[in-house]
């Protein structure tokens, strides 16, 4: 497990390399499509390291490098700055070329999630998921009922499978346990060779489950969305405050972590799909965006699951960076890919209007920093406490 020192900074790093593959995005795709290139830079504010490379292009490492970064780019910083000589559109080409360039960052992100993602599945396709118990939280019901780390759960009820430490047994066990809130419950426990019995009874906790069963409340629109895109839903479960222990399967091939890792990939990028569109469905889940501060938070917070689960938590960073960069307003990706095809479709150049756009946009999102930061400095100071 990392210590609190090693977990912040690998979360500064983590940071940094989803803004560097972003911007590399742009600046590499610049440079095939023959633009001209003049600063490459992580972070803003003052710079803290500068220097100037062969090609010409001034790199920078700024002040506040976890907020931002970007990449000057000489034709498309002319198109806010010049004042177009003809009111006709340009080129489908020129057109389509900054498209390209643009739509590169969040290119990069969505393949940099995958990648991540990929890395995790074929670390998870070579784990066993057992019903050995490796913690016990301090003052839970399990606890209560004297179990301890090393006991392993063989039977629940009257139910004695010929194999307890299959994943199907694991599923049933957990179902049993979940499905008994604050009811008595009867588990075979195996310790030293031998077997008895545990009556455990379960706390009462609530939890946020996907369902795709629209809330009766909801109307129109987002009875539509609900139903299509999913919603969570509170639910009863019981919990005994235990960890069951995962082990690696011994002398498992490469191609059986291959044909495991693909459909996991898949399912936990439609993980990712899902924590990006929930918020449309229910708009209160919109008061839990964050900024680069709670980001670290959690990542220290969460250093006990491990190197692996950090990576498929920036995994998810990725993913959501990559989707706000494409959401249509100004100063986003995808609010200048916006106007770039609405000059393809309507052959004519919209200069003022994106040039008011830039400046009303440049507003709204230095506000919206400036509440998500103080949001975030209320969660890790007061909300939460200290990680």
């Amino acid at each position: 497990m990392m210590g609190t020192l090693s977990a912040f900074l690998f979360a500064l790093f983590g940071i940094g390399v989803l803004i560097l593959v972003h911007e590399w995005g742009h600046f590499w795709v610049a440079r095939r499509a023959g633009l001209t290139v003049q600063e490459f830079s992580i972070g803003i504010g003052p710079p803290l390291l500068r220097w100037r490379g062969r090609d010409g292009v001034v790199y920078n490492l700024r002040l506040l490098f976890l907020f931002a970064g970007f990449v000057r780019i000489l034709e498309i910083e002319q198109d806010l700055l010049q004042q177009p000589s003809s009111p006709f559109a340009r080129p489908a080409r020129e057109i389509l070329r900054r498209v390209a360039v643009i739509a590169a960052g969040p290119a990069t992100n969505l393949l940099l999630a995958a990648l991540l993602l990929f890395v995790y599945s074929l670390w998870e396709a070579g784990l066993r998921y057992t019903t050995e118990i490796a913690a016990v939280v301090k003052g839970s019901p399990a606890e209560k009922a004297g179990l301890r780390p090393g006991d392993e759960i063989v039977g629940f009820a009257f139910l004695r499978p010929a194999i307890p430490y299959s994943r199907a047994f694991r599923n049933e066990l957990l179902c049993y346990i979940t499905s008994h809130p604050q009811k008595p419950i009867r588990l075979w426990v195996r310790r030293d060779f031998q077997e008895f019995q545990v009556v455990v009874v379960p706390n009462k906790r609530t939890l946020y489950a996907l369902t795709y069963r629209p809330d009766p409340k909801a109307k129109g629109w987002q009875q539509w969305l609900q139903r299509w895109l999913g919603r969570l839903e509170p639910r009863t479960v019981g919990m005994i405050g235990v960890v069951f222990k995962t082990e690696p399967i011994p002398a498992i091939s490469v191609r059986e972590r291959l044909k495991w890792a693909f459909p996991l990939t898949l399912a936990h990028l439609g993980d990712a799909v899902r924590q990006i569109t929930l918020p449309l469905t229910q708009p209160i889940l919109l008061r839990e965006v964050s900024g680069p501060i709670r980001i670290v938070y959690e990542v220290v917070a969460s250093r006990w699951r491990g190197m692996m689960e950090q990576i498929r938590l920036f995994a998810f960073i990725s993913f959501a960076l990559a989707v706000v960069n494409l959401f249509p307003l100004p100063l986003l990706d995808g609010g200048r890919i916006l106007f770039l095809l609405v000059e393809l479709v309507s052959r004519r150049r919209i200069y003022n209007l994106e040039v008011k756009a830039t400046y009303i946009g440049f507003a709204f999102l230095i506000a919206l920093f400036l509440f998500i930061t103080l949001k975030d400095l209320h969660f890790v100071l007061i909300g939460r406490g200290q990680p």
